[in-house]
């Protein structure tokens, strides 16, 4: 990940950003000590200090990590991912949890996704979020108890489907573009990857399965991938705008590398996207 042309500044903004982050690590890692409690999806804290050390000339990927905790007698698992400029940016957080079923849920994800919207960027929340999904988690527990035909007001029902569209700096191995499409097929999910540069990937289908997809692809080593928007599908059968999940080619003449965005943009028109294609790319 090479950071050939990013500026000094943004290059000291990220070195800053980074080394709040690892101090936030280094906090939980005290607090939550036990083989097990806090496990990193991918080994990289050795170069995020070398490239804060500025002995790297590659960008290191994003810190990811999973706390798991009993509260109680529930067993909650919290993943976490950290964008490169967090705490200037919104973390990524899911929660699982073994004694909630799937509408609970995503319930309590959908709760903490709102809480998560009030904390001021530029401070270190994690603990913050930990506090209040401890807090609440039993909460969500005691209210949830009618059957999923009598909530139809409820905003857990609203958001049953859904469609996500991921944002990618690149998406070039052939093994992450193999896992992209094989765990939305595996999840009865439809939509597109569009590898290259940059890489695109719409995926719709049950929100749960949605968020299952998200948490395996995130934890794969990225440059950067995020979800740039979420739309909440009314009912799947209307909605859908794919029948399957495929891989699509529109690569550019002068190089392979890059995804050719006018082939691209016809596409979207033509599937009833502009709009969303302005949207990602900030038109």
């Amino acid at each position: 990940m090479d950071i050939e042309g990013t500026n000094n500044s943004s290059k000291e903004r990220f070195v800053e950003c980074l080394t709040q982050q690892l101090s936030e690590l280094e906090l939980l890692e005290s607090m939550y000590p036990n083989k097990g409690d806090l496990l990193l999806c991918n080994k990289n804290i050795k170069d995020i200090k070398s490239f804060i050390e500025n002995n790297s000339e590659y960008v290191p990927d994003n810190l990811d990590f999973t706390l798991n905790l009993f509260n109680n007698q529930f067993k909650i698992e919290i993943s976490i991912n950290l964008p490169s400029f967090y705490p200037e940016e919104e973390p990524d957080v899911y929660i699982r949890c073994n004694q909630l079923n799937r509408m609970q849920e995503t319930l309590i994800n959908s709760q903490l996704q709102e809480f998560m919207k009030t904390i001021n960027r530029g401070e270190l929340c994690l603990y913050t979020i930990i506090t209040w999904i401890q807090e609440h988690i039993e909460d969500i527990k005691l209210s949830e108890v009618l059957p999923a035909e009598e909530t139809n007001t409820s905003k857990l029902f609203d958001e049953k489907f859904s469609r996500l569209w991921v944002y990618s700096h690149h998406i070039y191995n052939k093994k992450k573009r193999e896992k992209i499409v094989k765990k939305a097929k595996e999840l009865n999910l439809t939509g597109f990857c569009l590898p290259g540069k940059p890489g695109i990937v719409c995926i719709e289908g049950e929100t749960k399965d949605c968020e299952d997809w998200w948490r395996e692809i995130k934890c794969l080593n990225w440059q950067k991938l995020v979800i740039q928007k979420s739309e909440v599908l009314e009912c799947l059968e209307n909605d859908r705008k794919f029948t399957n999940f495929e891989e699509l080619q529109f690569q550019s003449n002068n190089n392979t590398k890059f995804s050719n965005m006018s082939e691209f943009s016809k596409f979207m028109n033509l599937n009833g996207f502009q709009s969303i294609f302005n949207e990602l790319f900030g038109l």
